[in-house]
């Protein structure tokens, strides 16, 4: 109280003429930002004698703004006040610093302000508050970003392109009597997947998870073109048993089919003695096996990343047998989302070039 008493004292009374006001007036009225408008408003209702406390209420400004306000207008006039003129704070770090910095952080990834914090004190001697290391950040184009899982060990980029090269002459020299299916297993746990999503940062969402373990073994095989979803579902493990019986439902849905070409991953339970036998008894099944460690060749990954979004990403379902419900009502109603699934698999692969360790 004794420092704004101080502060008024310091603004000397000032009798406003009639040419200062009609100046002001002139300045009010040329203005088209409303926040410089405001100043020039202010300085008129002081004119008339109207308190600096009721001036500071009527425009939603503090008592110290308006009174600096004053002070500029009478110590430098009023162009002072006609323009903002903001002067940058000058960066603590040097554009070497910077660099080292951007380039370091690029680099590890680190996983909050407060790594980077330490780095910069540690290595450049300069302390930084959170918010000024996100502007920093932000200011020389980084970003918090969600991590993507490719494999540890994924095939040469010469063998991913001669797949996509392989499956185009298959497409493209396949008569239309055959069907081009991409295999898959996913295994889907009765559990709440916790996702990003938009909210209220005072009050986060939270959501209920499931105690139990309970899953549904799913193998699956996707047609890319007609956007078609084959699929063997239940409680029982992906083995060499089940694939059998996955196969048999691929013959009879693909009935009309001269031949049918499975794109599959190299599961053990593909590879098994029994499911070979099998193939050689069924020759109009055709497995064409993926490169060791190559998701991103087969698109039905998409497909399955599409499920996920849809059934457990922040979604919660107390009985084990509504989730199971649901799983089955989306997988055998896929064409209810075929608009989505036609821009969100393509027969465009992705090509991993690099693993980061």
């Amino acid at each position: 109280m004794k420092k704004r008493d101080r502060s008024k004292q310091n603004i000397r009374i000032h009798i406003f003429m009639p040419d200062e006001i009609k100046k002001l007036k002139e300045y009010r009225d040329a203005q088209k930002d409303l926040r410089l408008k405001i100043r020039f408003m202010a300085l008129l209702l002081i004119a008339e004698h109207t308190g600096i406390p009721s001036v500071s209420r009527s425009f939603g400004k503090t008592v110290r703004t308006v009174e600096d306000w004053y002070r500029i207008y009478l110590s430098e006039g009023p162009d002072a006040l006609n323009s903002f003129q903001y002067k940058p704070k000058q960066c603590y770090l040097t554009d070497d610093q910077i660099t080292e910095l951007t380039g370091w952080i690029k680099k590890e990834n680190p996983s909050d302000t407060k790594v980077i914090r330490h780095y910069i004190q540690e290595h450049f001697g300069v302390s930084y508050c959170r918010s000024a290391i996100e502007k920093l950040l932000k200011k020389h184009g980084l970003k918090r970003l969600r991590p993507k899982l490719v494999p540890g060990n994924p095939p040469s980029e010469e063998e991913q392109r001669k797949f996509v090269e392989n499956y185009n002459e298959l497409r493209q020299f396949t008569d239309a009597g055959s069907t081009v299916l991409f295999c898959d297993a996913m295994h889907l746990i009765h559990q709440t997947v916790p996702s990003f999503c938009w909210g209220d940062p005072k009050y986060p969402p939270v959501f209920k998870t499931n105690s139990g373990r309970q899953r549904l073994n799913i193998l699956g095989a996707y047609d890319p073109v007609a956007h078609d979803l084959i699929h063997h579902t239940g409680e029982e493990n992906c083995n060499s048993e089940q694939v059998i019986v996955f196969f048999e439902k691929i013959l009879k849905s693909c009935h009309k089919s001269d031949f049918i070409f499975l794109i599959l991953d190299n599961a053990p339970y593909f590879h098994a003695k029994e499911v070979s036998q099998w193939l050689e008894k069924h020759p109009k099944i055709i497995c064409w096996f993926l490169p060791a460690y190559a998701p991103n060749l087969n698109l039905i990954e998409r497909l399955w990343r599409f499920v996920k979004n849809k059934l457990v990403k922040n979604t919660y379902f107390e009985k084990y047998k509504t989730f199971r419900c649901n799983v089955f009502r989306l997988l055998n109603n896929l064409s209810e989302h075929k608009d989505k699934l036609v821009s969100l698999i393509t027969e465009k692969f992705e090509i991993i070039t690099y693993a980061k360790a």
